[in-house]
């Protein structure tokens, strides 16, 4: 029973120092950079866009407030995420419904009634509606990461980074520039607002691109680098 521990744990020991993590640092040619929080910040009178990729595989956690007076329409059947020359829509097939219903009826004296609804409807249109002075958040993931993660070791210098209880790590660090980056993305977006029953249509695209990449055998949350688990950076990880 010893020597089966003591040769799993060897095997885990082997696993976990064969795995290597990939933490992509993100940065904008055109959102402004929440030094703070991480995030990515478009900001007019009209609306406030925040963009946070912090995860594994580049999710995009997409926030949109609505500044004015009147609502806003968000178009996702024509707004996108491109890379490239690939365009993948933000439209869903389905939304999911999760609220709460209330109600009175008139009749021989007054009737009160309230519940809630759980459910799934198909919006072909995929227009959500936006109320003043609110927002709205949308989370997708279109990234591909086999894109990330076959960079030529030439890219890199290898370095020494503090952590977490475990002295300073040895990493491989490589920066990029938007000129030489291996990995630049756009997000699409359309939205308009209605004048009488016409709609007014602005586009919005924001332009993004990986500046630096760090590979490292310990995951970010040993690293003092990335303790305050902002949204300007991603995740990718395999063995290498």
């Amino acid at each position: 029973m010893k020597k089966l521990l003591i040769i799993s744990l060897a095997a885990m020991a082997l696993l976990s120092a064969c795995s290597t993590y990939q933490m992509n640092t993100v940065r904008s040619t055109n959102t402004s950079l929440d030094e703070k929080a991480g995030g990515f910040k478009f900001e007019n009178d009209s609306l406030k866009i925040t963009y946070t990729f912090m995860g594994h595989d580049m999710p995009i956690h997409l926030t949109i407030y609505n500044k004015l007076n009147e609502p806003v329409y968000i178009d996702w059947k024509r707004s996108a995420f491109i890379t490239g020359k690939e365009s993948y829509s933000y439209a869903d097939d389905a939304v999911q419904i999760n609220g709460d219903v209330s109600g009175v009826s008139v009749g021989r004296g007054i009737t009160y009634s309230s519940g809630s609804v759980t459910g799934q409807a198909t919006l072909p249109q995929n227009i959500v509606f936006v109320p003043p002075h609110t927002q709205i958040t949308k989370n997708v993931s279109k990234i591909n990461k086999n894109q990330l993660q076959y960079i030529s070791d030439n890219s890199f210098v290898k370095t020494k980074i503090p952590s977490y209880g475990l002295g300073d790590q040895n990493v491989k660090l490589a920066k990029f520039d938007k000129d030489n980056s291996p990995y630049l993305f756009k997000s699409y977006l359309t939205i308009y607002t209605l004048d009488g029953n016409t709609p007014k249509f602005t586009a919005y695209q924001h332009d993004f691109y990986i500046s630096q990449i760090m590979r490292s055998s310990v995951g970010p949350e040993n690293l003092e680098a990335f303790k305050d688990n902002k949204g300007d950076y991603f995740i990718t990880s395999g063995g290498n």
